[in-house]
C-alpha cells in the first residue's frame, strides 16, 4: 500500500473479504464482504470500548448494523438478527 493509513484501512477490511470469499462466490463476492465488515466493525467498537460495551448491556445503546450507499445516499440497516449487542 502506498501509505500506512490505507495499509490499517486494508488490514481490517481483509478478514471480511476472506470470510465473503468462504461462502459467496462472483459478484456476491463484494456484497458480503461489504456485510461481513460491517457486522466486525460493530463487533469490534464494543470489544474495544468498555464505555459503549457498559452502554448497550445497561440499554442505554443499541449498536446498529447499516450501509450506506454513496450513488443514492440511503442508508439501509442490515438483518437485526445479527446486530452486535453483546
Amino acid at each position: 500500500m502506498p501509505s500506512p493509513n490505507l495499509q490499517a484501512i486494508v488490514d481490517k477490511i481483509e478478514p471480511a473479504v476472506a470470510q465473503a470469499r468462504s461462502h459467496a462466490k462472483g459478484d456476491q463476492v463484494v456484497e458480503a464482504a461489504i456485510k461481513e465488515n460491517v457486522r466486525q466493525s460493530a463487533k469490534d467498537v464494543l470489544a474495544n470500548s468498555a464505555i459503549l460495551s457498559e452502554a448497550v448491556h445497561s440499554g442505554k445503546l443499541q449498536v446498529l448494523e447499516a450501509k450506506a450507499s454513496f450513488d443514492s445516499g440511503k442508508v439501509v440497516r442490515l438483518d437485526s438478527s445479527s446486530s452486535a449487542q453483546n
